[in-house]
């Protein structure tokens, strides 16, 4: 990695760091926040299922339809977009490496586990494997054949190519997948558990990728904990954006389901939003001038994508325009005007936009603003 002096301080210059990185810290944060989503809308649909005591104390309703079928819909936008996230992150962090096929002995060469390196790869790896085996039971299985939901255009695509080959025959692709999602999936009780451990793998990787960076000691903008603690939030929020834009898509903009996950994310970018003013309050108060240029480089040469990108349209305006979406929708009879439907539902899909524009461009700027803290050497 090039670098280059700046006011006494070096600039971490180098395009290696640039477009490729951003998009895979970005992807590895909407993966394990859309996996987050997907067992919260899951375990919400469970408890509708089950009209128990904590259904009714959770939910306060548990005979809405259209609550269940968002759920649902959520649930399954969830997986696949984990899935999709880190297979897309992958190829993007694999195109960074000189020698990607390198990465494919990781079992063997990467053995120091008290590195985030070692760590975030093996986390990658199980968190993968997981998220295909939940994608392929909630999209697949006998209950499902039939079923609607433009979340299931998977099975709906094989199903279309089982139709157009040759060999047409009940027994196709569709039938083989349906048959093995429907022969492991787990019990009730056992998949439950098997995703706490899914949850723990995805805030493991949200987190592991600020975590590798802050390793990185002599970047003060990189720093512990406010680093990990941004990306966790936004990771969060981004992942809750991407599942829930799925559902806005599905026609499941003005169902309880959305509403909830969308005040649920507002609340997760305010913390957010505390989290980026301390880390620039310790930036301002620091006499390191690593910290001071990356303070100078953020409301200068990348104010535009900071102040404007990431601050202004990637949090606030989403936050706001949330909250009017809000207002109209549970205080007014607004929703009851197709007109005004729409206008709701075109609302929460720019909202959804707006943040994962932000959450890219939150990753882009770390990356870019980045300013390593000059080395002192005695007697000189």
């Amino acid at each position: 990695m090039s670098v280059t002096g700046s006011a006494g301080a070096l600039w971490l210059d180098s395009p290696h760091w640039a477009e490729f990185i951003a998009t895979y810290l970005f992807l590895g944060g909407v993966s394990g926040g859309a996996y987050l989503t997907s067992t919260w809308a899951s375990l919400m649909k469970h408890l509708m299922d089950e009209q128990n005591w904590l259904s009714r104390l959770l939910l306060a309703r548990s005979d809405d339809r259209a609550h269940r079928c968002a759920c649902a819909e959520t649930a399954r936008w969830g997986s696949l977009i984990g899935v999709l996230g880190i297979a897309v992150g992958g190829v993007a962090l694999l195109m960074h490496l000189g020698a990607p096929l390198r990465a494919l002995t990781f079992p063997v060469l990467f053995t120091n586990f008290g590195s985030w390196l070692v760590i975030g790869t093996w986390v990658i790896v199980l968190f993968a494997v997981w998220a295909v085996l939940e994608t392929l039971w909630l999209h697949f299985g006998a209950e499902l054949q039939g079923a609607s939901g433009m979340s299931l255009f998977p099975r709906k695509i094989l199903s279309w190519f089982d139709g157009v080959m040759p060999w047409r025959t009940d027994r196709g692709i569709t039938w083989l997948i349906d048959t093995i999602a429907d022969a492991t999936r787990p019990p009730s009780r056992l998949w439950g558990g098997l995703r706490i451990i899914g949850g723990v793998l995805s805030i493991t990787l949200i987190v592991y990728t600020a975590m590798l960076l802050s390793d990185v000691t002599v970047v003060q903008f990189w720093t512990r904990p406010y680093l990990p603690f941004i990306f966790l939030m936004s990771g969060v929020s981004t992942g809750i954006s991407a599942a829930l834009l799925g559902t806005v898509l599905s026609g499941g903009a003005l169902t309880r389901a959305n509403h909830r996950f969308c005040l649920t994310d507002d609340a997760i970018i305010v913390v957010e939003l505390v989290g980026i003013g301390l880390l620039l309050s310790f930036l301002s108060s620091s006499p390191n001038m690593g910290a001071q240029a990356s303070l100078t480089a953020l409301f200068d040469t990348y104010q535009l994508l900071f102040v404007g990108g990431v601050l202004a349209f990637g949090t606030i305006i989403p936050v706001i325009l949330s909250l009017t979406i809000t207002v109209l929708h549970e205080f007014t009879h607004f929703e009851e005007n197709p007109m005004g439907a729409r206008l709701l539902t075109g609302g929460y899909a720019t909202k959804y936009v707006l943040v994962l524009i932000g959450g890219f461009l939150l990753r882009y700027v770390v990356l870019m603003a980045a300013v390593k803290s000059p080395l002192a050497v005695q007697g000189v």
